[in-house]
């Protein structure tokens, strides 16, 4: 555990971290309570049950899980979704930011695929690039909450494995998706109820949330029960 980043994410008033995932893979994260797993830990035994456009990893560390402070990364999922015509869905699994200050986590205050993941780096000089008052073209504006890193698509790449206990809600972009989704777990055995649901559809358009973001404004997320 590295407490200067504990100190100072609580300061800045990080409430969570947020990781995309297309809805097919919710009910194998649920089954079994595996949590969230690295693209490794996928490749090792589980190849069968995901497409290779899931354990692509541009940046490089496929030990690692790429997840974003505060809010999703809107301008991968726009890029990631547009890459697969089947599953359209996608879900965002809303983390406690405990592994911000875990041994083994990487910082990257831009998009950690850039120049095949050079720009990361672990521990507290990691994590304090994030909040650069110049990262690259962005400059820190005064409005922008200090919970938020300065470059939207900066990353916070976790160790191995995200335990089912991190994990806070599931965020959906409408209440159609959420029955959906409810749906097909039941189908499958597992209980809906075990997640804690949220509706926010700002979070899945760039524009719209790049907009909150900047004005330090939070968007609307409303709670939907299966």
């Amino acid at each position: 555990m590295i407490p200067e980043i504990r100190s100072e994410a609580l300061q800045r008033g990080i409430t969570r971290l947020c990781h995309f995932t297309p809805s097919r893979n919710l009910a194998h994260i649920a089954r079994g309570e595996a949590g969230i797993l690295s693209t490794a830990k996928l490749e090792e035994d589980e190849r069968r049950l995901f497409n290779p456009t899931d354990l692509q990893r541009w940046d490089g560390r496929k030990t690692h899980i790429s997840c974003s402070i505060e809010y999703p990364n809107a301008w991968y999922f726009d890029v990631a979704a547009g890459k697969d015509r089947l599953f359209r869905d996608w879900v965002i699994p809303a983390l406690k930011p405990d592994p911000l200050w875990a041994d083994g986590t990487l910082f990257s205050p831009q998009n950690a695929s850039k120049n095949g993941g050079a720009g990361l780096e672990p521990g507290y000089a990691g994590f304090q690039r994030l909040y650069a008052r110049q990262v690259g073209n962005y400059r820190r504006q005064a409005a922008r909450s200090p919970a938020c890193p300065t470059d939207e698509q900066a990353e916070v790449m976790v160790q191995d494995q995200i335990p089912m206990e991190l994990i806070r809600a599931v965020i959906m972009r409408d209440a159609g998706q959420a029955k959906r989704e409810a749906l097909r777990l039941e189908l499958m055995g597992i209980d809906p109820a075990m997640f804690n649901w949220m509706v926010a559809p700002e979070l899945f358009e760039k524009h719209q949330l790049s907009s909150y973001i900047q004005s330090g404004r939070r968007p609307v997320e409303e709670p939907w029960a299966p």
